[in-house]
């Protein structure tokens, strides 16, 4: 085991919910896509990367081992083709080198990384423009390019496996799931050093979380790692969800039915025990996307990226990630185009990214991972995406949080809150209205502001309204019985590093 790493190893807690660190303590999920950055960023930029996105407050960043959306030879800046005659088992170490170094430097800067050994293209034979490809990874071959892998990063304890890549196994009415399986069985052979099955129940992985990356199903909405898989697949243990780029997508609908999963089932009366697993939006509207094709007429705001993260969180995610339209694809000053307006590089400072260090705040002095979805608080909801009000509340009763998109009135109601703190013994109903200390938190600043202008009504509800409102103007406000101090503080993670004299160009190989 890597003496720099072995503290960051991560696991999943006994509740099924969230992460947690080796000490214990939840993990803070704040992701990054960043898919092509070991193929297209060149070294003295991915440094600069990797800093930038640890003082923002991001703990994860997602990237791909081989990736040929970008560039069909999976080159690395140097041009270091990653595999040998795109063969899976003949990986070219020259390529893979520099892939260890980005690995390696973001935990040295405290990050983590989801990583895909293969972007699902490589699978199906297809890219979504309509052309096709040989298939590079195929059955034959998925297992023995897993142990590889998974054998290569056995001891870098900053890495999260991830199978699948933006398709679904069944794909074109074409089952590619016994791929999958392949190479799933093949990095927990890399990975432990002993075979394991799909489907066989097997202490060991759980030393391994996986997911699989869906697609969003257009046809279907289907967008969920479960949606073509059971639980039957002992190998994924927690659930990735890809909302999507759609303007009209209600995310907290989502994450309820995985979050819920169990309890539906025991609904339906399915006969089947569905696992708790924890579930997170891995592919939500990036930032600076299109919101329809083929015709760029609009694109997500940071107010996008806001809502959709809150609402998933409050709805029950361990976490959220980020993305941006010209970083996960690396674009370069040649490819600016209508769809990618922006460097990858003048992407890096969006204010939807920056936002981010708001939302680690929130999570990290909240213990927001550790929270439960709790709508009953919530009297008079709309269903509207700029107006659909999202709350939960701590395992103890003692602190919620309502996330209001366009900020506004709003009514809680407290006999909720007091029956959830009389059940945990934290305070009779009495006290708990009295004690309450009501506060505003700003996803945009970060600011908190003390609500003085509540009112409580004869039926025990409490009325309040945000410090200003309207669309792009949310808000959160927190409740909470703890008067002596603000439930959230300053914070800084990271040292801004300085930005580089000169921008390496991201290398268009077709130029």
């Amino acid at each position: 085991m890597n003496p720099d790493t072995a503290s960051m190893r991560l696991r999943i807690a006994d509740n099924g919910r969230y992460f947690i660190n080796p000490d214990g303590s939840p993990f803070i999920w704040i992701a990054d896509t960043a898919w092509t950055l070991p193929q297209r960023i060149m070294w003295q930029d991915v440094d600069y990367y990797l800093q930038l996105r640890k003082a923002q407050g991001f703990t994860v960043i997602q990237i791909v081992a081989l990736d040929p959306e970008r560039d069909v030879e999976m080159r690395d800046p140097a041009g270091n083709p990653a595999l040998y005659d795109v063969d899976p088992a003949r990986p070219n170490e020259a390529y893979f080198h520099y892939l260890d170094r980005v690995i390696d430097t973001a935990a040295s800067y405290g990050l983590h990384v989801l990583l895909l050994p293969a972007w699902g293209q490589l699978v199906v034979g297809d890219n979504w423009m309509g052309q096709t490809f040989d298939r590079t990874l195929t059955v034959d071959n998925a297992y023995t390019y897993g142990e590889w892998i998974g054998r290569r990063y056995r001891d870098r304890d900053n890495v999260i496996w991830c199978m699948g890549g933006d398709r679904m196994p069944v794909h074109k009415d074409a089952d590619y799931r016994p791929v999958w399986r392949a190479l799933a069985e093949g990095v927990a052979h890399g990975v432990t050093g002993q075979r394991v099955h799909w489907n066989v129940p097997d202490p060991l992985w759980q030393e391994i979380p996986m997911t699989y990356h869906p697609c969003h199903e257009n046809e279907t909405g289907r967008c969920s790692t479960m949606s073509y898989w059971t639980d039957d697949e002992v190998w994924i243990s927690f659930i990735m969800l890809q909302s999507g780029h759609n303007a009209n997508i209600r995310s907290w609908e989502l994450v309820e039915n995985e979050y819920d999963r169990a309890s539906i089932a025991r609904r339906n009366d399915t006969g089947n025990a569905a696992r708790t697993m924890p579930v997170w939006d891995g592919e939500p509207a990036y930032e600076m996307m299109p919101t329809s094709f083929p015709e760029f007429t609009d694109f997500h705001g940071p107010w996008m990226v806001r809502r959709r993260a809150y609402w998933s969180l409050f709805a029950g995610a361990f976490g959220f990630t980020y993305g941006h339209c010209s970083v996960w694809s690396s674009i370069g000053e040649r490819e600016r185009d209508p769809m990618f307006q922006q460097t990858w590089f003048e992407a890096l400072h969006s204010p939807g990214a920056d936002q981010m260090q708001h939302m680690h705040a929130l999570i990290e002095d909240l213990r927001l991972m550790t929270f439960q979805p709790c709508q009953e608080l919530i009297t008079g909801n709309t269903e509207d995406l700029t107006t659909h009000v999202q709350a939960c509340v701590s395992p103890d009763g003692a602190t919620t949080c309502t996330y209001l998109p366009s900020g506004g009135d709003v009514a809680i109601d407290l006999a909720v809150l007091t029956g959830i703190s009389a059940r945990s013994g934290v305070h009779s109903d009495a006290d708990v209205v009295n004690t309450i200390v009501y506060w505003w938190f700003n996803p945009r600043n970060g600011m908190l502001i003390a609500d003085e202008s509540h009112t409580i009504d004869g039926n025990g509800t409490l009325h309040t309204s945000s410090p200003d409102s309207g669309p792009e103007h949310d808000w959160i406000l927190l409740t909470t019985a703890d008067g002596t101090r603000p439930p959230i503080a300053t914070h800084s993670y990271g040292d801004r590093p300085s930005r580089p004299s000169t921008v390496t160009k991201v290398f268009d190989w077709g130029a």
